[in-house]
């Protein structure tokens, strides 16, 4: 008897980014329930994800003289 095995699969490849366009690295910041409400309200009114908006604003902040 031979047996055969059958695999569903949902017809996405998951690629992997470019080496130069990867996070590699993180922050952890500790904030209160209320601190990070008001930075995913921020994000939210971007239309950026929570990450990519304090990014965006944390490296747009560092650049200031």
């Amino acid at each position: 008897m031979t047996r055969r095995a059958v695999v569903a699969t949902t017809g996405t490849v998951k690629r992997r980014k470019p080496k130069d366009a990867r996070k590699e690295t993180s922050v952890r910041v500790r904030l209160t329930e209320d601190e990070k409400t008001r930075l995913e309200k921020g994000a939210a009114k971007a239309h950026l994800d929570l990450s990519a908006w304090i990014r965006a604003t944390m490296l747009r902040e560092a650049e200031k003289d």
